[in-house]
């Protein structure tokens, strides 16, 4: 029966500088598959890496709720949209969610290479008809 050979001790050494090089800088950072927001200390990025990105690019969905804690949730719809110069649109957000109302749908809506350009957002309230949502996203030009 064949055995395989022992490694020997600088192939030991190679593997463990291999596995050091590819998960040491991954594990650096606290958040998992992204660099998040205290990931980053400040003015380490600066204007010239982002690019002349559009920062919350947003528009106010109106709630379409006709009469507020009724216990009936009424759907609301809204699009956003970035603009032809910067056509990429990325970290959607809403705001100003009370406590009875929820982000129900987000959909993407993709331009022709599969990139999106903008969001479809659905929130389902009980708050009335004089309540709006802040809808915003980050707009990336074309390079």
């Amino acid at each position: 029966m064949n055995r395989i050979p022992r490694p020997s001790p600088a192939m030991v050494v190679a593997l463990i500088a291999l596995a050091v090089a590819i998960g040491g800088t991954a594990a650096a950072l606290p958040g998992r598959f992204g660099v998040g927001r205290n990931d980053l200390q400040k003015s380490s990025v600066g204007a010239r890496a982002l690019g002349k990105m559009r920062l919350d690019q947003g528009v106010v969905l109106r709630s379409e709720d006709p009469v507020a804690g009724d216990g009936l949730f009424t759907e609301s719809t809204g699009l956003i949209h970035c603009p032809p110069e910067a056509p990429l649109a990325i970290d959607p957000y809403v705001g100003g969610l009370g406590p009875d109302a929820f982000e129900l749908k987000r959909e993407s809506l993709p331009n022709r290479w599969g990139g999106p350009v903008g969001y479809k957002f659905t929130i389902s309230s009980d708050e009335g008809p004089d309540v709006g949502y802040t809808v915003k996203v980050n707009c990336l030009p074309t390079r």
